[in-house]
């Protein structure tokens, strides 16, 4: 399977207000891809191993989770505090 370029890829960005920390996400993530903490909070644990595949988002019965595309993940996680543009 071909890797995706960083310009398209997605990955998934999780909506902890919405999510119950059920596992889910974590456990159909064919990549194992998403890890989850001592708490059941979901993370992506493995950037380079998502194949941007949408399971996690298809599964999740909470709707909190969203492929988002990278650049523009990593753009966000690099802003001021503070700067965040609201949605």
């Amino acid at each position: 399977m071909a890797t995706k370029s960083l310009a398209t890829k997605k990955v998934p960005v999780f909506n902890l207000t919405r999510c119950k920390r059920c596992g889910i996400c974590s456990h159909f993530c064919p990549q194992q891809a998403i890890g989850v903490q001592a708490d059941g909070t979901p993370f992506l644990a493995n950037t380079e191993a998502c194949s941007s595949c949408r399971l996690c988002e298809d599964m999740c019965p909470d709707w909190a989770i969203c492929l988002t595309p990278l650049d523009a993940v990593l753009q966000e996680a690099q802003a001021p505090v503070g700067s965040a543009r609201e949605h």
